[in-house]
């Protein structure tokens, strides 16, 4: 009798520690706050995955005038830049223009991960020698694709850096990396500047000794003086 006593006890402990944690876990958002700021606890902290950035004109002109304020006698050790910004500084260059009013219609993107920085666009075939300038896979190649490049900046030496291009798709079509150089030649060639013909070069001022890529940011390191 006593054995059979003390498992009805137990089981209705148990309901009732059952239920007052079913309702605890309901109603945390009540009381959670309060404990951890009782206890001393610090909500963790919650990270947002960087995400694309236009690149536009307006980028390449905010590049120039914190890439000004390294030059100064006075200016910091280092900026930070958007990834969108410099890749248009890095386009303005490499095709020695503007970045036009159409790239940024096309929708133009950057996106800047780990020591990585992936661009996107609309690309027009012909822009780029037409279908013809793929052989036998051209016929999948015809009028505006979607380009995706991902690569890596380089600096190739004093006053001049590098977008090393390691992925390159058009449209559903990933290039082979042999194809990459070749294709590269067309949109912009290098001509008298060191560096893999794999890669997109583009100037920089002297006054920058390195360039660091994370996840969202850029950042530009001066040299010594």
């Amino acid at each position: 009798m006593f054995g059979c006593m003390r498992r009805i006890v137990v089981l209705v402990v148990f309901g009732v520690l059952l239920v007052v944690g079913i309702v605890a876990y309901i109603t945390r958002s009540r009381w959670e706050p309060a404990v951890r700021e009782k206890l001393g606890i610090r909500p963790v902290a919650t990270t947002t995955a960087p995400g694309w950035e236009p690149v536009t004109a307006a980028g390449v002109a905010r590049v120039r005038t914190a890439i000004a304020t390294l030059r100064r006698p006075t200016g910091p050790a280092f900026i930070n830049v958007q990834v969108g910004d410099l890749v248009a500084f890095a386009i303005d260059s490499a095709f020695r223009g503007t970045v036009s009013a159409r790239r940024e219609a096309n929708g133009a993107e950057a996106l800047a991960g780990e020591n990585m920085i992936s661009i996107r666009t609309i690309v027009n075939m012909k822009d780029i020698g037409g279908d013809g300038a793929f052989g036998p896979l051209g016929s999948l190649l015809e009028g505006d694709q979607r380009v995706e490049v991902r690569g890596r900046i380089e600096l190739t030496g004093r006053g001049n850096g590098q977008l090393r291009i390691e992925r390159m798709a058009l449209g559903n079509l990933v290039l082979p990396a042999a194809a990459i150089g070749p294709l590269l030649q067309r949109i912009a060639p290098r001509k008298g500047t060191p560096g893999s013909t794999a890669a997109i070069a583009f100037l920089l001022p002297a006054a920058i000794a390195d360039i660091r890529v994370a996840p969202g940011r850029i950042t530009l390191y001066r040299g010594t003086r």
